[in-house]
């Protein structure tokens, strides 16, 4: 009886032991799985985390080209915008409007003019711009007409009349200048304008760093 009891009792340890081995080679088993997809997921978010840094500064750089390519000129479309608004709002309250010339329709009361004119007479040379620079002494970005007449009345007109109030805006040695000719015989003849407000507001123009 006391030999059955004793094997009983060794039998019933070796499984425990068995069970116990089992136990902690499960366990080790699941941790060590745990541990591989952590380290997956982790390799993961590293990855998508320098590919999203990588792709952002790509973004910034090609936006810092554009900047730079477009602040290389003093003229652009937004600069442009800017003098159409303060020309539409300044106009009427001189009780005049402007019509806003182009290459294209440019002419005056002589006829068709391809030549601009003059600085005071001076035979400076002028010509069209799009960027606000060029082998011109004035490099004109835009230009705005009123025709008025002796009875005192006007109207916008990109047909330059014999009675007219014309501005130029143009670039000079890299600086903005507002000119003006209101000549009726002799050609264009350019002055810089003795109006404050719009030489001052041509200057805040032209020299925003608006893009």
């Amino acid at each position: 009886m006391h030999k059955i009891i004793t094997s009983t009792l060794t039998l019933g340890a070796a499984l425990f032991l068995l069970a116990g081995c089992s136990s902690s080679s499960s366990s080790s088993k699941t941790a060590s799985s745990s541990s591989t997809t952590t380290k997956k997921s982790s390799s993961a978010q590293t990855s998508s985390s320098n590919s999203s840094q990588s792709s952002q500064a790509e973004t910034s750089s090609a936006s810092s080209s554009q900047v730079a390519a477009t602040s290389s000129t003093p003229w652009n479309s937004a600069k442009a915008q800017q003098l159409r608004s303060f020309m539409n709002a300044w106009g009427p309250s001189m009780h005049q409007s402007y019509a806003e010339l182009s290459p294209g329709d440019y002419q005056w009361f002589g006829g068709v003019n391809n030549t601009i004119g003059s600085y005071e007479g001076d035979g400076s040379t002028f010509e069209w711009s799009t960027t606000g620079t060029g082998n011109y002494d004035y490099n004109v970005v835009a230009m705005y007409n009123y025709n008025k007449s002796p009875q005192g009345d006007g109207n916008a007109s990109t047909n330059i009349g014999e009675y007219h109030i014309t501005y130029a805006f143009a670039y000079h040695n890299g600086q903005p200048v507002a000119l003006v000719s209101q000549s009726t015989n002799g050609g264009m003849i350019w002055t810089p304008t003795k109006n404050a407000t719009v030489q001052s507001n041509w200057a805040r123009i032209a020299g925003s760093a608006t893009n």
